[in-house]
Parts: C-alpha cells; sequence; structure tokens
C-alpha cells in the first residue's frame, strides 16, 4: 500500500534545484535531460566547495566531482558521463582544470571543475508559457503600472527588481557571507522552528554541536536532515518487521534527545580525528551512525516492552 508523506517526512527530504534557464533558454535546447541533471548536481556542490573554501586565487569557486560520483548518481556508465561533460563544454557551460600531482604535498588531486554562467536573453525572465500571470486574472489591483506602456522598459524593471531580491552568495562579499551565516547559525534553534519555546526534535545541545561545526546554514540544515531521515527510515524498518506500533520517537524526548547529543559528540570527534580520506563520504557516515543508535534505542524499548508483557 503507497504510504502518504506527512508533516515530519517531507520537511526531513532532500532535494536540488534545478535551474530554470536548462529547459526555458533556447540556445540549451540541444542538451539531453542527463545534461541537465549534470550541471544540477555539479551546482548543488558549490555550497560544499563554499564551506570548504574551495575558491581559486580569482575567487572563482570550483567543485571536485569525479567520473564515479556522477556515473553513480545518473545510473549511467562512464564513458556516458564523458559525453555528458563534453556537452556540457561545448554549450558554454563548463571548464576543466587538470590538477594532477602536487610535488609539495605529494598527492594526485582530480580535476578542478567550473560552472558556467548561462547567457541569459532578458524574456527568459519572464513566462512564456503564459499571457497572463496569476495576479492579473484574479482581477486583484497591480501595485504599479507601466506609463509608456513599453515592453523594454518592463523587462529591464524585471531585471533591477530580481537582481534585488537575488540573496545568492555570489551578490555578497566573502566577509559579509560570513556575517549572515553567522548570524544564522547563533540562532539556528528559532530559525528551525519561528518560534524559540517551540518543542524540537533535537534538543538545545544537539544545535549548538551543529551550529558550530557546520560553517554554512546550508549545511546545518543537511545534518538535520541526515538525523531525521535515520530516525524516519528506523521507524519504518521496524514497523516492516513487527507490523503497526504505536511507538514513536517523540514519546521519549529527553531520553532521545540525550542519545542524539551525545552520537553527534563522537561523530564529529570521529570527523576530526580520522586520518584523511578513511571517512569518504561524512554525511553517508553521520546516517548511517545515527540509524545504528536509532535502531538499537528502539529495539531496546521493544524488547523491554515485550518482557513487561510476558510477565503479565
Amino acid at each position: 500500500m503507497t504510504k502518504r508523506f506527512n508533516a515530519t517526512q517531507i520537511n526531513a527530504e532532500l532535494f536540488w534545484k534545478f535551474p530554470k534557464f536548462l529547459s526555458e533558454n533556447k540556445k540549451y535546447a540541444d542538451l539531453t535531460n542527463d545534461d541537465r541533471v549534470a550541471y544540477m548536481l555539479i551546482k548543488d556542490r558549490y555550497r560544499y566547495s563554499l564551506s570548504n573554501n574551495w575558491i581559486d586565487k580569482d575567487k572563482n569557486v570550483y567543485v571536485y566531482f569525479t567520473i564515479e560520483e556522477l556515473r553513480q548518481l545518473l545510473h549511467v556508465g562512464k564513458n556516458k558521463v564523458t559525453r555528458i561533460k563534453n556537452r556540457l563544454i561545448d554549450a558554454g557551460l563548463l571548464e576543466i582544470e587538470k590538477d594532477g600531482f602536487n610535488p609539495k604535498d605529494k598527492k594526485n588531486y582530480p580535476d578542478r571543475i567550473y560552472l558556467l554562467q548561462p547567457e541569459y536573453d532578458p524574456t527568459d525572465l519572464i513566462s512564456q508559457n503564459s499571457h497572463a500571470s496569476a495576479l492579473e486574472q484574479s482581477g486583484i489591483p497591480k501595485m504599479g503600472t507601466n506609463k509608456d506602456n513599453n515592453s523594454s522598459d518592463t523587462i529591464k524593471d524585471t531585471i533591477k527588481d530580481t537582481d534585488q531580491w537575488n540573496f545568492s552568495t555570489n551578490n555578497y562579499t566573502p566577509e559579509q557571507v560570513a556575517a549572515q551565516n553567522q548570524d544564522l547559525l547563533s540562532h539556528l534553534g528559532e530559525t528551525l522552528t519561528g518560534d524559540k519555546e517551540a518543542p524540537m526534535f533535537l534538543n538545545k545541545d544537539s544545535i549548538n554541536l551543529i551550529a558550530k561545526w557546520l560553517r554554512t546554514p546550508e549545511g546545518a540544515s543537511e545534518c538535520i536532515s541526515t538525523i531525521l531521515n535515520a530516525a524516519n527510515d528506523s521507524r519504518k524498518n521496524a514497523e516492516s518487521q513487527i507490523g503497526h506500533h504505536e511507538l514513536y520517537f517523540e514519546d521519549y524526548n529527553s531520553e532521545l534527545k540525550r542519545k542524539v547529543t551525545n552520537r553527534l559528540r563522537r561523530y564529529f570527534n570521529k570527523m576530526r580525528t580520522a586520518k584523511d580520506g578513511k571517512i569518504e563520504n561524512p554525511k553517508n557516515y553521520l546516517y548511517v551512525s545515527m540509524r545504528n543508535m536509532f535502531d538499537k534505542w528502539q529495539n531496546d524499548i521493544l524488547m523491554d516492552k515485550k518482557k513487561q508483557e510476558d510477565n503479565k
């Protein structure tokens, strides 16, 4: 039976942002859907690059994305990944710089991947799929009018407004971005709930730990989502094995929150003390660590209940 999403699962779900120009700009109409998805996946890595300060001497951001990683995410062969990269290069959306062997570090480094900004047509900023917006169709008065009814003026105003309301890190200095991130992280609990008095799945110690170790709001959000995914997957696994039951993590908040905090500290300690390269995917490692903790905790609770029932 197909299960519907509940509110907790929707908030915990991870997703990628798909740039609209990849589908709407005619210049890139010849790209395949695999090409578009690859561009989106690489663009998503920029958040990770910023958190690791992967910025070259010209202040351009680059990413590391191996052929094997792309192959696994796209579910295609290595040769097809190479063709995808070449098509993105031909479309003027990608550049690759060879790093190779660094004699100073005595290490081989993967290629640096640079995404290139697309060539926008001003009309790309206006929807071409409808002649009237939902606001116009609703009969609600507009906030302003174009006195000369000049479409070029409207396009210029749209571009100006879009730029003013674009909060991308590219529009701020590194110092401004650092200050913004620090403010959001210092109020992480309030940011997550919208109400500092609202109950949280994580306690204050866990929130402070995440804010201290993850250097960007995006990183903190992914960390919290990973914990929630591990909790939900553990519960679903238990339900699939023993059927419906009334055990919910929220019923044991105080105990569970302390366990999550302790496991987080152990995780961050492992990340700090592990040898370079030993843990290839820190996010997956966090998921597995939390999942094991949730599974054991849930199993202990259920076994204790069973013993109590058997003794009646």
